[in-house]
């Protein structure tokens, strides 16, 4: 049998599922700490993710703890490129550490697939948008 090779191993740990809620409770944790006079960091972010994890076996937990930081500097790449699209989903506030940011954002942190060029993980900002229109929609008809 063959064995598996690095890029093998990295396109599966990109395919693991993450849901919307597991994206925007960690949000939402970074917040309360941010809010709190801490300075969450993506160390922070490790911490708080491989507590939740804890029940895990340790390679399950490792790969959910890396899909999901993983995918969270992938919305912060997609955020410094300044796509014009990102303003209609999200709001600069008084404090510059912290922006205002639509939910339907973080459902797609967590849907999107990731796309790996040159050892640099991003998403394809197309599919993310058309990700966040979607679930925009969907709220809409509810």
């Amino acid at each position: 049998m063959k064995r598996p090779t690095l890029a093998d191993e990295m396109h599966h740990i990109y395919a693991t599922k993450v849901k919307p809620k597991e994206i925007l409770s960690l949000v939402l944790e970074m917040t309360r700490l941010h809010q709190e006079g801490e300075k969450p960091d993506f160390y922070t972010a490790v911490g708080i993710l491989s507590q939740r994890h804890k029940k895990m076996k340790t390679g399950t937990r490792i790969k959910k703890t890396f899909a999901i930081t993983e995918r969270m500097q992938c919305l912060a790449r997609l955020m410094e490129t300044k796509d014009e699209r990102m303003r209609g989903w999200t709001m600069e506030t008084i404090d510059e550490d912290s922006m205002l940011t639509n939910d339907a954002v973080f459902t797609a942190t967590a849907l999107c697939s990731i796309k790996r060029v040159d050892d640099q993980t991003s998403f394809d900002a197309d599919e993310f948008f058309d990700i966040v229109l979607r679930e925009c929609e969907a709220e809409g008809k509810s």
